[in-house]
């Protein structure tokens, strides 16, 4: 209880001195501005004109300014003088290491270096303050030409959102010496495109902006809006440059405007290409000849050059299959000069992973005043270094004791000359879990394993080297073993597949978002080496009849194909408005029912069907705010002879990345609740496995300062048997009921964005406990801060990398 009571003490302590607003330290006719409020927008998103203060307010919390209060405790400790004389003095000392180097160049780099960095670091942290500075904010000193800027910067915005007509006004309150501003911004009705019309005299570009006219972005009725005049200017420009018009320049296409027509509130467009400067028209240009270089130059060695569909493969050592190198080129002789093939044909030899960059470079052949127009174009592509190699380590941590852990890849590229590449990894490492049969133990868990993957840059079936070119094909073998040592068992798992990967874009020049993996072989071996006598009663204790868990832990020959999706418009920082879906779909075992009756000794064989969606779904707020949330559901089931599932194809909630206040895979199933003994007392000890799987999630995430930023969360979700279970009530799935077996936890979240990775911190606590005792489910009122460091079930810190979806 003590130590309870003096955490308690000290936020309390923390909290009450940041929560006084520091204006000691301001000048007599200085004031702290501390809130900027826009008022009647309507159509546009506050968050646009957030973005646009000239001058941001500081920041409150509960009618404090913490970010202040830390920036000015920060700039108790900054002291610029001190900070000029350690620059003085790297810098002498930069001149000793110098003189001593003498005339050897590679140390005086490495001196020039190691100096130049800590020169650059103490400027600037003389510049932008210490550490605590950084994290904390400057006093926002109200200033009013700043705010009729941000003003004027506002009517720029709504001006070229169509809102010509609108009105803006601020108003300031002092407090004190706190300032807050309301902006009152009345829209009006914004002006709407009322015509279109064309001034192009160039009578061929003129008949291709026609044939194209229904994919323009600007459409009759829509609100004028700048930024999609600046896009329909694009795609005209593309439309043009794709067509052999290689010297046409962004410059010479123009909107005009006129919204001083017949009609109110409207928008008359008329789009203007003009012809070039020198008089004339705009020129066709056509590909004479094609060169693909594929190795780097030395000068004075002539190249060996091969013809192929038409290209010039020229190279010292043709270490390429010109075969493979031809299906990922878009550009051959005859053709129209097009920017989109230049571009798909760079996109595509990227992907291979052969090559470290390439560039594609025209030259015009003869004079501009020539009948005829053409362009030799030059493929250059640099070779990556052969063997690369990726060494991991790291700490792992689940649920009890972090242990660490270590990798080892190796990247063999071009392996047979065709483009292919051989990845080989070994991989362990030791981390501490929660005893599967007794929950007060924890267990030190050891994992080791390798694999191998060889990738082919097409598809690898009897005549199917030509299909699926344009999508990026691959073909991947894989091979690889893992072995698990823990306390209660030992397990061994071989795994041999055979996927087919394709990819698709939403615009050729953009990066994939839709991936589809085809996977027609996928055999696994596992092994069961040994299980203790404590476990293996606990696995009879949650036996379902003749769908017994232990049978699915027994050794056993896997065999299945599966066919997935992944559709994905998020980046790797997730902060764009995106969405993200991913579809499998698996089924085990049909080769007994195709008469193939494939079996490996006495192992056990499984026949099974398991689909699983996953949609996610990215809102940005503005101000590094997001709204995001998840939906994840699934089924699984024995299917024809079978009766029980293989038990990693089982679902199982609860942990880092479900729903996090309940322990990793220990939520469920249903409203069923294990207990020890006839004390009532719950067990948590074992994982509950289930064939049925919903789940959703929801986060607010919010920056708190620089690199740290928080989140509020909800996660709701269960699993279930397909089954009625007479020796689990409550584990079964039924449409009337099931609502009110979704547990319920909340919590908050703390992130470390170390740019290479995000650290997460998540502390989670049970809301709703649909498997409570005596009735009791609402169980939010148990909570205590201090359960997060203890072995509570109530509440959960769920620490990982990366965010949780």
């Amino acid at each position: 209880m003590k130590p309870r009571f003096y955490i308690f003490g000290l936020l309390i302590t923390i909290l009450f001195s940041a929560g006084c607003i520091p204006t000691k330290d301001l000048g007599e006719d200085e004031k702290l501005l501390v809130s900027i409020k826009p008022v009647g927008l309507k159509n546009v998103e506050r968050a646009s004109v957030e973005n646009l203060y000239q001058q941001k307010p500081n920041r409150m919390f509960l009618g404090s300014t913490p970010y202040l209060w830390v920036y000015n405790v920060g700039k108790k400790f900054y002291d610029p003088p001190k900070i000029d004389e350690r620059i003085r003095k790297q810098q002498n000392k930069w001149r000793e290491k110098v003189q001593e180097a003498g005339s050897d160049t590679v140390r005086i780099r490495k001196i020039r270096k190691k100096y130049t960095d800590r020169v650059a670091r103490l400027r600037e942290k003389k510049e932008n303050g210490n550490f605590l500075m950084q994290l904390g904010e400057p006093p926002a000193i109200y200033d009013s030409t700043l705010m009729r800027r941000t003003v004027d910067q506002i009517s720029v915005f709504l001006n070229a959102r169509g809102y010509f007509n609108h009105q803006i006004s601020f108003d300031k309150n002092e407090k004190g010496k706190l300032v807050y501003v309301t902006l009152t911004i009345n829209e009006k009705q914004p002006y709407r495109y009322s015509s279109f019309t064309y001034t192009i005299p160039d009578t061929a570009i003129y008949a291709l902006v026609q044939a194209t006219a229904g994919r323009s972005l600007l459409k009759l009725n829509d609100i004028y809006n700048e930024d999609r005049l600046t896009e329909e200017r694009t795609r005209l420009y593309e439309l043009v440059r794709n067509n052999g018009y290689y010297d046409f320049a962004r410059a010479y296409i123009e909107f005009e405007i006129d919204t001083l027509g017949v009609l109110p509130n409207a928008a008359d467009v008329t789009t203007i290409i003009r012809n070039p400067e020198t008089g004339g028209k705009h020129q066709v240009y056509t590909i004479n000849n094609v060169y693909f270089k594929t190795d780097v130059d030395r000068f004075g060695i002539p190249r060996d050059t091969i013809r192929y569909n038409d290209v010039n493969y020229v190279s010292y050592n043709h270490k390429y299959s010109t075969r493979i190198l031809d299906k990922k080129v878009d550009i051959y002789p005859g053709q129209p000069y097009s920017q989109l093939r230049t571009a798909t044909t760079q996109r595509q030899l990227a992907d291979l992973d052969v090559f470290q960059f390439n560039n594609i470079l025209y030259n015009k052949i003869g004079s501009p005043t020539d009948s005829t127009y053409r362009l030799n174009a030059y493929i250059n592509a640099l070779p990556s270094k052969r063997f690369q190699e990726t060494t991991e380590l790291g700490l792992n941590y689940t649920e009890r004791t972090p242990g660490p852990f270590a990798s080892i890849r190796l990247r063999m590229r071009n392996v047979f000359g065709g483009a292919e590449n051989l990845d080989l990894g070994i991989r362990g490492g030791f981390e501490g879990q929660i005893s599967l049969t007794d929950q007060a133990e924890t267990v030190m868990i050891k994992e080791f394993g390798g694999d191998m993957a060889l990738t082919f840059p097409t598809i690898m079936v009897p005549g199917g080297r030509n299909l699926l070119t344009k999508y990026s094909p691959r073909t991947r073998i894989y091979t690889g073993y893992t072995n698990v040592d823990r306390q209660e068992y030992k397990r061994s798992a071989y795994e041999l597949s055979l996927d087919y990967i394709w990819q698709k874009s939403r615009s050729p020049l953009q990066a994939p978002t839709l991936q589809y993996i085809f996977s027609p072989v996928n055999l696994n071996v596992v092994q069961v080496d040994t299980i203790s006598d404590e476990f293996k009663r606990n696995l009879e204790r949650y036996s379902q009849g003749s769908r017994s868990l232990i049978e699915s832990f027994n050794s056993a020959f896997i065999s299945s194909m599966s066919f997935s999706m992944i559709y994905n418009t998020n980046d790797f920082t997730q902060s764009r408005n995106a969405r993200y879906f991913r579809g499998l779909v698996e089924v085990g075992g049909l080769s007994q029912e195709l008469g193939l009756n494939v079996r490996l000794g006495d192992l056990r064989t499984f026949q099974f069907a398991r689909i699983n969606p996953d949609y996610r779904r990215y809102i940005p707020l503005g101000n590094k705010r997001f709204f995001v949330y998840r939906i994840n559901t699934g089924v699984a089931t024995p299917i024809f002879k079978s009766e029980v599932l293989p038990y990693d194809k089982y679902f199982f909630a609860g942990g880092a990345s479900s729903v996090r206040a309940w322990q990793s895979r220990r939520l469920g199933p249903g409203s069923f609740a294990a207990l020890v003994d006839e004390t009532g007392v719950r067990d948590f000890e074992a994982e509950q496995p289930g064939e049925i799987l919903i789940e959703a999630s929801t986060e607010y995430r919010f920056n708190i300062f620089s690199f740290l930023n928080g989140a509020l969360f909800v996660d709701a979700g269960n699993v279930w048997a397909i089954e009625q279970d007479p020796t689990r009530p409550g584990a079964s799935f039924r449409f009337d009921t099931f609502y009110k077996e979704l547990a319920v936890g909340t919590g908050f979240g703390l992130r470390f964005d170390l740019t290479v990775l995000v650290l997460r911190f998540d502390f989670a606590t049970k809301v709703y406990d649909p498997g409570g005792i005596n009735g009791k489910k609402f169980v939010l009122g148990d909570f205590r801060f201090s359960d997060f460091f203890t072995r509570s079930t109530q509440s959960n810190l769920n620490i990982g990398i990366g965010y949780p979806f």
